[in-house]
């Protein structure tokens, strides 16, 4: 029989190593705890040997007598290894998990204090700047054009300005003088002053004209187109455009304050776009401009330089006819007339009004009265009551009446230009002294004795 039947075999060792139930960490077949968490490790009991054949018994029990009693004495050589009661793995956890609260702790003071103490950040975009890459040189070539034939010189036309035509003036209307017309009717009658008529045909306003007699009219003079005229009021400017303005013809008893006032436009703002003054005498036919009124706007540009023509003169007041200046007034005792020439049609509640001051008389009041006639016969008690001669002066004026007092007096207001002031003297009455009452006898009837 060979030597290695009877040699006892050993027991066929495991392929897989011995591990720690709690960290995995491979341990030694004997150790009986971990080196790494101080975990416990279950005792490994050895496989039982298989029963020897009978043949040997005696050669396996002094084999296995040698073996066990080495064992022996070797566990009994081994010092024992001192049992820990606290578990590191345990601990090791304990101390991460303190760290990580100390630290997350720490994280969130740090939050704090710099959410509640920033100061206004300032956000930083950065983009990539695109550096442009030149191109590339390449060769153009240059095209050379072909000579081109020079035409010769032509003959440049002489540009010959024609003047702007000249406006001719048309020659001036004859009329001959019939009864009954006055220079001032005429000037009425043709729309133009009477200086114009009078320096026309060589005389005055104050030469009276005959029968007969022709006269040189000449044509009113043109009067330049309109233009907006602005100003403030209240604040704000106001501008009255006359493009195209709506025509107004004058009726009797208008008046231009009345105009305006019934198209709700600012008395200046008429008076000046429509070039009128205060004192100017609205005659029926006339027309008006009523302008288009514009809030807060701005004037349209002014045109260009146009011929100014010369205004025509306003007509003037009332023409004062008797008596002339310095004339001595010597009437009877019922008074005598003044009288005018008329420069218009009154209107249904126009007005002459006159006017006589006593110049030599201090502090008392003039006298007026009212007609529309061309004439008033003053009264004899206006006359002085001293014998002595006193200088008067006198005036008419055309007035608008818009109401009457209590005692019946007319309320009015000046609707036209005054006339110029005259003047006169007249002598004063002799006062006829008042006859004293004497007693009238009277019969007494006496009776008779019978």
């Amino acid at each position: 029989m060979s030597e290695s039947a009877n040699t006892p075999q050993e027991p066929a060792l495991s392929s897989e190593p011995r591990r720690c139930p709690n960290c995995d960490t491979v341990v030694d077949e004997g150790a009986t705890q971990c080196l790494m968490c101080g975990e416990e490790l279950p005792v490994v009991v050895p496989p039982t040997p298989e029963p020897l054949p009978d043949s040997a018994p005696q050669l396996e029990a002094a084999q296995s007598a040698s073996p066990a009693v080495e064992e022996a004495k070797v566990e009994q050589e081994r010092p024992s290894r001192p049992r820990s009661s606290a578990k590191p793995r345990d601990w090791h956890m304990m101390g991460v998990r303190w760290m990580t609260a100390v630290f997350a702790l720490f994280i969130l003071i740090i939050s704090a204090l710099i959410l509640r103490f920033q100061s206004p950040g300032i956000a930083v975009a950065l983009f990539p700047s695109v550096t442009p890459i030149p191109p590339t040189p390449s060769h153009t070539p240059t095209w050379t054009p072909w000579p081109t034939e020079t035409p010769r010189p032509s003959a440049t036309p002489t540009l010959t300005l024609t003047p702007a035509p000249t406006v001719t003036p048309e020659p001036p209307l004859s009329h001959e003088v019939v009864s009954g017309e006055t220079l001032i009717g005429l000037s009425l009658r043709y729309r133009v002053s009477m200086e114009s008529i009078a320096s026309s045909n060589g005389f005055t306003v104050d030469t009276p004209i005959q029968l007969g007699q022709t006269l040189l009219i000449p044509w009113p003079t043109a009067t330049p187109p309109l233009v907006p005229v602005a100003e403030e009021i209240n604040g704000e400017v106001v501008i009255a455009d006359p493009t195209d303005c709506q025509r107004h013809e004058v009726e009797y008893g208008d008046s231009i304050s009345g105009i305006a006032a019934r198209y709700d436009i600012d008395f200046n703002l008429f008076l000046q776009v429509n070039r009128l003054t205060n004192d100017t005498i609205l005659q029926r036919g006339d027309t008006l401009c009523i302008p288009e009124i514009i809030y807060g706007g701005n004037l349209p540009p002014t045109p260009g330089p146009s011929p100014t023509p010369s205004p025509t003169a306003p007509l003037p007041g009332p023409y004062l006819l008797y008596p002339a200046n310095g004339t001595v007034i010597e009437p009877p005792q019922d008074g005598f007339t003044l009288q005018w020439a008329a420069v218009k049609d009154l209107g249904a509640e126009e007005w002459y009004m006159v006017e006589l001051l006593d110049l030599d008389a201090v502090d008392q009041p003039p006298y007026r009265a009212f007609t529309r006639d061309t004439a008033f016969h003053v009264p004899s008690d206006w006359r002085p009551d001293m014998v002595e001669t006193h200088l008067f002066r006198w005036r008419v004026s055309i007035v608008q009446v818009t109401g009457h007092r209590s005692d019946g007096q007319f309320i009015y207001t000046y609707g036209g230009e005054t006339s110029e002031d005259g003047s006169f003297s007249w002598l004063g009455a002799v006062p006829t002294p008042t006859p004293t009452p004497t007693a009238t006898p009277t019969l007494t009837p006496t009776l008779d004795s019978q």
